[in-house]
């Protein structure tokens, strides 16, 4: 049986990384980019307690996790061209001073 402690402990570094990298920086994309790595810490832990309660029968969980992760890639890339597109800074002080 796999040792729950070990992926406990990962995620929740991860969810530290995640949560410091949006605290220090000012920069837009690496802020959803670190919201990301939070996320995946919890998707981690979900995973973890799942598959301790029903081993073997994750797959559902998975998919579930997986499209979530590819809807916030979708959206990153959407706010990247959308600011891109109008010249914007990506420094997040700024963005409350864009107009359309």
């Amino acid at each position: 049986m796999i040792d729950v402690i070990y992926f406990v402990a990962v995620s929740i570094t991860l969810f530290v990384i995640g949560i410091a990298g949006v605290v220090i920086t000012r920069h837009f994309l690496l802020m959803l980019l670190s919201i990301e790595v939070a996320i995946a810490a919890a998707a981690l832990l979900a995973v973890t307690f799942f598959y301790s309660i029903a081993p073997g029968n994750i797959m559902l969980l998975l998919f579930t996790i997986w499209t979530i992760a590819a809807s916030e890639a979708i959206a990153l890339v959407s706010f990247y061209r959308y600011l891109s597109k109008y010249e914007a800074s990506l420094d997040v002080t700024r963005l409350s001073r864009l107009k359309e």
